[in-house]
């Protein structure tokens, strides 16, 4: 009787094991539309129960654990070129300050500015939050998909 109860318990600790992980995924999931903030409690959820899990499992927390980072690193590049613009147009806001120009400020600004260098930071920023976004959109999906069929997920091609 003690074998079944046992059976019981453990069965019962996989699904809540495995409903965290999908709960994860669907916080992942929703992290590319609330700035970010889902994804923290998705990754706390998996560093926190990756270890006390079965095999299974414990791969989709490995794989939410990875593509967390992925996306917090392409966040942190887009952060980076987004600031580098703001700074570049500060500067040459600046510029324009001590030299004089004040007034016709737009005329002055745009005539003199590198607007080449302001479009590429801005487009760069742009693009590196719509791939950290896609990336948490897909992987997202596809981990669902995979763990609400009972698969494992791997980190390198098969």
């Amino acid at each position: 009787m003690s074998a079944a109860s046992d059976f019981a318990g453990s069965k019962a600790e996989v699904d809540v094991d495995r409903n965290l992980a999908l709960l994860a995924y669907a916080l992942l999931f929703l992290s590319a539309f609330m700035a970010g903030a889902p994804a923290l409690v998705a990754v706390a959820i998996a560093y926190a129960r990756r270890t006390h899990c079965d095999a299974a499992v414990k791969s989709h927390f490995r794989f939410q654990i990875f593509v967390f980072w992925i996306a917090f690193a392409l966040t942190a590049v887009a952060a980076l070129c987004g600031l580098g613009a703001l700074l570049t147009l500060v500067g040459e806001v600046l510029r324009s300050a001590v030299e004089g120009r004040w007034d016709s400020l737009d005329a002055a600004l745009f005539s003199q500015m590198h607007v080449g260098v302001l479009v590429i930071l801005v487009g760069a920023a742009a693009l590196f939050a719509a791939l950290a976004a896609i990336w948490l959109i897909a992987t997202a999906a596809y981990g669902f998909i995979r763990l609400a069929s009972r698969r494992s997920i791997s980190q390198t091609a098969p």
